[in-house]
């Protein structure tokens, strides 16, 4: 039986993301353990099935100290049970981990690329510190997943054998899970069936840039009082961003909720799927958005331009372009039958990015390994 470490930064990232590829393993026989900061409580899914977690104290910051404990521990566990392949996912703990390969020679190392920090457009900070890093853990790789196009390319430059490197079409997406009673987000908000909704499913950070929808809501707010955004995450801007909504006036036009359990919910209840990031990789919340029929508004970057046919299924906009953010809005408030036509491409173009279809990918890969 071959036994597989998967290493993330935090415990929400397989929680959110990666559950059933692990339960995928389990079921073609792998032993599989987990080793990440526990941010949130474990998946029960995995523990019931017998996947043990290891709490290893990595930051989400690179040059915390505290990574490098977290790298001695994993050294630890390595030792003590000796794995036969190392999973590592997310940035921080993706580098450090593949350091173990110096040691361990005889372990496979495998990283899944959620998006390069450096891409098209990125600051040169970004190709000064992330590339060259990006190149050393490259040498301590067996084999490298990526989830877009451009990922891809620039992966076949770190100087891994090009048959080593792998595009899977993201992390899945099932058929969304309702909840048993399920919620209705206009009933708990006292939201009419007229208003049109706008949903943001995103962590509150700088990159995920929520503060050109608030912009352009300003902007549109007086003449069209019945748009309403709704963001769904939690993250360390939100008390900017609350301070911002209401220093604007506009506590009545967006709604932050924080984290929810019952997202698909707010999907199936909303018009719009909105996001407005600065970098992505292959963002799962807009190819639920589609799953679900909803038509597209999202800045232009590498990921979102592989979810979105502009006109199509969409919008693709450049970044804090806030007229631009306008536009698309109206557009689709005005035009009913835009929503339904984008909808329906939406549901058409999602169907290769299903669930069913990523996991036989990793077990492609899995096997070649």
């Amino acid at each position: 039986m071959k036994k597989i470490l998967y290493v993330t930064t935090v415990s929400r990232t397989i929680n959110a993301f990666l559950v059933p590829h692990i339960e995928m393993l389990l079921d073609n026989g792998y032993q599989v353990d987990c080793a990440c900061n526990i941010d949130k409580p474990f998946s029960s899914k995995l523990v019931d099935r017998g996947v043990r977690v290891f709490d290893v104290p990595y930051q989400r910051t690179p040059f915390n100290i505290k990574n490098l404990k977290a790298l001695k521990e994993l050294q630890k566990l390595q030792i003590e049970n000796q794995y036969d392949m190392i999973h590592v996912h997310t940035p921080v703990a993706s580098f450090y981990t593949r350091l173990l390969k110096r040691k361990f020679q005889n372990v496979k190392m495998v990283y899944t690329c959620h998006g390069f920090h450096f891409y098209k457009g990125a600051p040169l900070i970004n190709w000064a510190l992330f590339y060259p890093a990006e190149k050393l853990a490259a040498t301590l790789t067996d084999t490298l997943i990526t989830i877009n196009e451009e990922d891809y390319q620039n992966a076949l430059k770190l100087g891994i054998k090009a048959n080593k490197v792998f595009k899977v079409h993201g992390v899945g997406v099932g058929e969304l899970a309702f909840t048993v009673k399920e919620s209705n987000i206009r009933e708990e908000l006292n939201l009419e069936d007229s208003d049109f909704i706008i949903t943001v499913v995103a962590e509150l950070n700088k990159n995920k840039n929520h503060i050109q929808i608030i912009d352009a809501i300003r902007e549109i707010k007086d003449e069209y009082k019945n748009i309403k955004v709704l963001f769904v995450g939690d993250g360390k801007l939100i008390g900017h961003l609350r301070n911002t909504i209401s220093k604007y006036g506009l506590e009545d036009n967006i709604h932050i909720l924080g984290f929810r359990n019952d997202v698909p919910d707010i999907i199936k209840h909303s018009d719009v799927i909105g996001l407005f990031s600065k970098r992505e990789g292959l963002p799962r919340c807009l190819m639920e958005g589609m799953m679900c029929g909803k038509p597209l508004i999202t800045s232009n970057n590498r990921g979102t331009r592989e979810l979105v046919i502009s006109n199509k299924n969409g919008y693709l906009l450049k970044n804090d372009d806030v007229n631009m953010t306008n536009k698309a809005i109206i557009n689709l408030y005005k035009n009913k039958e835009n929503i339904i036509c984008m909808g329906e491409k939406s549901r058409e173009l999602v169907q290769k990015y299903t669930l069913k279809n990523v996991l036989n990918q990793l077990t492609e890969i899995y096997q070649s390994i």
